[in-house]
């Protein structure tokens, strides 16, 4: 049977310099979380085995990359689940390549933050392999949100904050409340994935006098940010403001466009990201979707 191209690591690295980043673009996030993902993997920075897999090559319509084996991955909070992320220009591309790749589509998956424009390819392909459709409460709606300023936002306490807090990036230790307090978190595969985030990747945390954690928010290996989090006694003082502008400065140093995705119910965070600059367009909807969530590997 015909399978799907599997890049080698020097055609992955062809694809990586393939890939123009436009800023203006605010539908683009799935082009973004492929180009972090081969970055970081092609850097060392993925601790496991990945496929990346391709319609045709070298002009390639849709990718789709996932981890190689069944090992447990610190790239998942869920128990047995493995992430798959897609990026198409092509509809025809995009469902040759969903029939033609090595994806196991029984076992437990997580799409990541599929533009809501493939999902109607995706449902048909399910279809098609016998794969029932995910439950509502298994999909998880959401807006790409991008900070589109080429200039970094000032680092000036706002309003109401004690000078006596400090920014700095979060600390390995610090895993257990970060996944405690995380609303996907607080089992030891969620531990386990922020754990490696902080380990590997940029983050931004306001500290206490005392040196205690209060605010702060993670940078994803596919390059969003996410897992942001304020303590409840210290909320509406401006902290995960302050928190958010050193993450958008480290991004934007790294020459990376900083981005994160909102789920629905989350208007405050919205507001706050609205404030703070970030802007969002109904062509960048997308959803986390959970397949196969309650079967067992």
């Amino acid at each position: 049977m015909k399978m799907a191209r599997s890049l080698s690591r020097s055609e992955l690295r062809q694809l990586v310099d393939s890939l123009v980043l436009d800023c203006g673009d605010m539908a683009s996030h799935s082009k973004a979380m492929l180009y972090c993902t081969a970055l970081h993997y092609l850097d060392g920075k993925i601790p496991l085995d990945m496929t990346f897999e391709v319609d045709r090559w070298p002009d390639y319509t849709a990718v789709l990359w996932t981890q190689k084996d069944d090992e447990v991955s610190v790239l998942s909070f869920e128990k047995d689940c493995v992430n798959v992320s897609l990026y198409w220009t092509n509809e025809d591309g995009l469902r040759q390549l969903l029939t033609l790749t090595s994806v196991d589509w029984t076992r437990p998956l997580l799409f990541m933050a599929i533009p809501l424009s493939g999902l109607s390819v995706l449902k048909e392909h399910l279809e098609l392999q016998g794969v029932p459709c995910p439950p509502e409460e298994d999909i998880y709606l959401s807006d790409t949100v991008y900070y589109l300023h080429e200039t970094c936002p000032s680092m000036d306490k706002v309003n109401g904050t004690d000078d006596k807090m400090t920014i700095a990036p979060l600390k390995p230790e610090h895993s257990q409340l970060v996944s405690r307090t995380w609303l996907h978190g607080n089992t030891p595969e969620a531990e386990r994935h922020i754990h490696y985030q902080i380990s590997t990747f940029p983050s931004a945390c306001v500290y206490d006098q005392e040196g205690n954690p209060v605010s702060w928010i993670l940078f994803n290996y596919y390059g969003s940010q996410g897992v942001g989090y304020t303590i409840p006694d210290h909320r509406g003082k401006g902290y995960f403001q302050l928190a958010s502008k050193y993450m958008i400065n480290t991004c934007l140093q790294k020459g990376f466009v900083p981005f994160l995705f909102i789920e629905d119910y989350n208007e405050q965070s919205r507001a706050v990201h609205k404030k703070l600059g970030y802007s969002w367009v109904e062509a960048g909807r997308c959803a986390y979707i959970f397949l196969n969530r309650n079967k067992s590997s």
